[in-house]
């Protein structure tokens, strides 16, 4: 009886001791975890931050797009008609005034 008592108890310290290494390796891989969602959360806000940024850049540029559409002047039409190269010419700095506003 006392064998059969001794070999129970090996058995029950032997799986004690199984158990305790499986609790440390979980233990270890939580930690790893818990440190991976620390950096994703990190990144996360970083990123959140960077949206919020740009967005509060669209909102400034499309601010200054409205105030430069809203101070075009509308010039009266000649009835004279132009040439090619004249009509050439004035898109080209029409096509240089929008870029220019565009960049402000």
């Amino acid at each position: 009886m006392t064998e059969h008592l001794n070999t129970l108890l090996s058995e029950i310290r032997s799986r004690s001791l199984q158990l305790a290494t499986d609790l440390k390796n979980e233990r270890a891989k939580q930690l790893a975890l818990q440190q991976e969602l620390e950096q994703t959360q990190a990144l996360y806000l970083a990123e959140k931050a960077a949206v919020s940024e740009l967005k509060v850049q669209i909102e400034t540029l499309n601010m200054s797009l409205a105030e430069a559409q809203n101070k075009v002047v509308e010039v009266p039409v000649a009835a004279q008609s132009r040439n090619p190269q004249e009509i050439d010419a004035l898109v080209k700095e029409i096509e240089f005034c929008i870029e220019m506003l565009k960049q402000a």
